[in-house]
């Protein structure tokens, strides 16, 4: 039993290590916790004394995947505690992706021991250093906790790391020795998550470059959902007549029906309006992106104008296209101040004839004549019934063309443009609390199959798997712009459809009237056959 020097800055409650750990979740306003069925009992117990919401799952893989979809939905921390640690390698794609995507994680796990290692217990790694070190490029800070005094600042730490700036994972471990004894944690610090501010006088360059532009283009990344400015965005380009492209991640921050949305994606995968507007634009935009190889179509933009890059993260600016104007700064702090800066130089409505220009680019998405069922197709059949309060994608070939689906208003749609693990989409619709659709392929469906076998009851919206066996891939390897290709092999059509109908208890349809009944039905899974020889309006295939 220990005790720290100065009492008065502790608690002033002698806790054992599993308390003062739910003690600090509470404090810091997480509510909801994911987790397995071997999470010990007590801790369990703690968690449940302080009204944390524990969602169990079979695997930590599970787990990962759910707590990575809450966090994505709500623009909040997804937190994971895995005891003993060793089980987190289950989930090193999650971390990995959400590391990448910019959603913040805080991960919670133990070690056997702190002083007594080396002894070859269960669940033990060689070394105590072993998971960290595996973690180590897939999170933004690693922290050891000891002593129980240091429990309630250390998480503190991890979950101001983990939404601070760029969010990301954070990682933390408890030694289990703290859950056989008592000390005084120390009280927390009340650290604030940290935003970059913009830097004023480039803000006003900004400014006077917009304000002199024949056309500016606004391009909207996920850094504008990130900072919750979807409103600052729509008030932006209203108030200087500017055109928003959106990137595959950020669809939804300007509604699909505003007379300023120019469409989603760039380059090759651009709609005809976002490309007649960047090639028209004098100064561009581009909001909380980093042009990532999907959303650009392997970087293929055309552009003359002048490049203003915004970004939380400086790392990323300029590893794609040279910006004349960086700026680095947090996207929702940006925009206030560029409003702010723009209101006060603009005094008269602006009509530069975008809404024209975007209204004579804008074509009609044509698809030839076939049999069986495309994607597009089902986009279509969806975007008509419009059951849906949000959308889960899992971008994949026969997925793809999803990007194309009318979204009416923000925080409607969540995605991926890494594709490290695939089924981030169903977790989405088993944790959200709206009827949500998850749209993903076979892959996807088989990666999820305990989820939805212990989990598909909490669906309030359905499951949509574009399904061509596996007989198309999103291939990379001969160009930078990622194209649909063929694959030499494909998975057991018997075993999917049994799958689907026998264990999951969903439904096989092959054709559009089958997809029309089964989208107003009760069912959850519907297992889509698509024609495998499809042809995407977005990806070209090879």
């Amino acid at each position: 039993m220990s005790q720290p020097k100065r009492k008065e800055e502790t608690l002033g409650v002698e806790m054992k290590g599993e308390e003062a750990l739910a003690y600090v979740l509470k404090d810091l306003g997480i509510t909801k916790v994911f987790t397995t069925y071997s999470l010990p009992n007590i801790v369990k117990e703690m968690l449940q004394k302080y009204s944390i919401d524990i969602d169990f799952s079979i695997s930590i893989k599970d787990a990962s995947i759910l707590a990575y979809s809450y966090a994505q939905e709500n623009n909040t921390v997804g937190t994971i505690i895995q005891i003993p640690g060793s089980k987190l390698t289950e989930a090193v794609n999650i971390i990995a992706q959400a590391y990448m995507e910019s959603v913040p994680l805080l991960i919670i796990s133990s070690i056997r021991s702190y002083k007594d290692t080396g002894r070859a217990r269960i669940g033990e790694f060689r070394t105590n250093d072993d998971l960290s070190s595996i973690l180590s490029p897939i999170t933004k800070v690693r922290e050891r906790v000891i002593s129980i005094e240091e429990i309630t600042l250390t998480i503190e730490k991890a979950y101001k790391e983990a939404v601070s700036n760029r969010p990301r994972p954070s990682y933390v471990e408890i030694s289990e020795d703290l859950f056989k004894m008592k000390a005084y944690p120390l009280s927390t610090a009340g650290q604030k998550p940290e935003k970059r501010t913009p830097d004023k006088n480039t803000v006003a360059k900004v400014a006077e470059l917009i304000v002199n532009s024949k056309l500016p283009v606004i391009i909207a990344g996920y850094g504008v959902v990130l900072s919750d400015a979807e409103d600052l965005l729509i008030e932006l380009a209203e108030l200087i007549e500017a055109p928003v492209i959106t990137t595959f991640k950020a669809k939804g921050s300007i509604p699909s029906g505003h007379k300023l949305f120019a469409g989603e994606g760039l380059g090759l995968y651009g709609t005809e309006a976002a490309n007649v507007a960047l090639e028209n634009a004098d100064v561009i935009l581009a909001l909380g992106t980093r042009f990532t190889q999907l959303s650009t179509a392997g970087w293929s933009i055309k552009y003359k104008g002048i490049l203003v890059h915004n970004n939380i993260d400086g790392e990323d600016i300029g590893k794609v296209f040279m910006p004349h104007v960086p700026v680095v700064a947090d996207t929702g702090l940006f925009l206030k101040e560029l409003l702010a800066q723009l209101k006060a130089k603009i005094k008269d409505k602006i009509e530069r004839g975008s809404v024209e220009l975007l209204r004579k680019a804008q074509k009609p998405i044509n698809i030839k004549s076939h049999d069986g069922i495309w994607p597009y197709d089902v986009v279509k059949t969806l975007a008509e019934l419009g059951n849906f309060d949000k959308i889960f994608l899992d971008i994949a070939p026969t997925t793809i063309d999803f990007v194309r689906l009318p979204i009416r208003s923000k925080k409607m749609w969540y995605t991926g443009e890494s594709l490290l693990e695939r089924g981030i989409a169903i977790g989405g619709s088993v944790c959200s609390n709206y009827k949500a659709f998850a749209i993903t392929d076979v892959e996807g469906l088989i990666a999820s199959i305990s989820l939805l076998e212990y989990k598909i009851d909490k669906i309030k919206g359905k499951v949509l798997v574009l399904n061509d066996y596996g007989r198309n891939y999103i291939d990379v390897s001969r160009s930078d712009l990622p194209t649909i290709s063929r694959s030499q092999t494909s998975i057991n059509e018997l075993y999917i459809d049994n799958l689907v109908e026998k264990v999951l208890k969903g439904i096989n349809v092959s054709s559009i009237t089958e997809l029309n009944e089964a989208l107003k039905s009760d069912v959850k899974l519907i297992n889509i056959k698509v024609d495998p020889n499809f042809e995407s309006i977005v990806m070209p295939r090879i």
